[in-house]
């Protein structure tokens, strides 16, 4: 019985520190509930020279940016936030190598 209890609280633990993922780029929104935290996973491969960089224009009162986390060169890096309030928000993210872009991308966080 208490085998079972633990196996439970780990995973209650686990499940209340885990990330939602926002995977829909724009025009597409990603819904996110209001004091939730979540992350967007972007391809990044340290070996081309090429990283993922978020560009600070974005309403900072509806979102807070809590880092970003290299996972590897085959899971990439993981741009981290929390909603702070009601609204949306649109995130922006360039592939550069120095000073050249090779792509960009953009997600829209509407906070519910």
């Amino acid at each position: 019985m208490k085998t079972n209890f633990f196996a439970f609280l780990i995973l209650l633990v686990i499940s209340g520190c885990s990330y939602q993922q926002a995977t829909k780029e724009a025009p597409l929104e990603n819904s996110i509930n209001l004091g939730e935290k979540f992350r967007i996973s972007l391809p990044e491969n340290h070996t081309t020279g090429y990283m993922w960089q978020i560009n600070s224009n974005y309403d900072s009162k509806v979102l807070d940016y809590y880092g970003s986390v290299f996972r590897g060169n085959e899971k990439g890096v993981d741009f981290n936030f929390r909603t702070l309030e009601k609204g949306k928000a649109t995130l922006n993210f360039a592939l550069i190598k120095y000073r050249d872009t090779s792509a960009t991308k953009q997600f829209i966080i509407d906070v519910q």
